[in-house]
């Protein structure tokens, strides 16, 4: 297994032996991370697979970079609008590059947090696209190269 500069709870996957786990989850949302977070907080071997995004696509394409886009444009209303206050000023220009640096720092941000939280509890993350060979066997490919987990046992909930 490959691991990727970021974290060594982070990985792409390639051609290897099947690994066990007690727990494997397909898709990196909120409440897959919460859930295995809080599983191998217990003690249980657990792996979250998604194919494109660590924390799923809110944190990193859609709810929070849209609200953090979406607030810079209600500054730039008040500023616009600041007359209505009883500011004056001389004008002003919105700096898109500005605009979109901020919401890549944001993301960044909480792709440590999230990285850092796996290293914590000693979950996995994988990069890949997992599919069911079996009731207990799942493959993960991430393109060229391939990785097969099994659950071993359920957990206990």
């Amino acid at each position: 297994m490959k691991s990727t500069e970021t974290s060594p709870s982070a990985h792409i996957p390639k051609k290897s032996q099947p690994e066990e786990f007690d727990l494997v989850i397909l898709g990196g949302g909120t409440g897959s991370t919460v859930a295995a977070w809080t599983f191998a907080g217990e003690g249980k071997r657990v792996a979250v697979v998604d194919r494109k995004y660590i924390g799923g696509s809110c944190p990193n394409i859609a709810c929070l970079p849209s609200k953090n886009i979406i607030h810079s444009a209600k500054v730039a209303s008040y500023f616009r609008r600041s007359k209505e206050f009883g500011i004056t000023h001389d004008g002003f220009a919105i700096d898109m590059a500005g605009v979109r640096e901020r919401k890549r720092r944001m993301v960044r941000g909480l792709n440590d947090m999230y990285l850092e939280n796996y290293r914590n509890t000693g979950a996995e993350f994988i990069l890949g696209t997992g599919r069911f060979l079996a009731p207990r066997t799942v493959e993960v490919t991430p393109g060229r190269w391939d990785r097969t987990s099994s659950a071993g046992r359920e957990c206990d909930r």
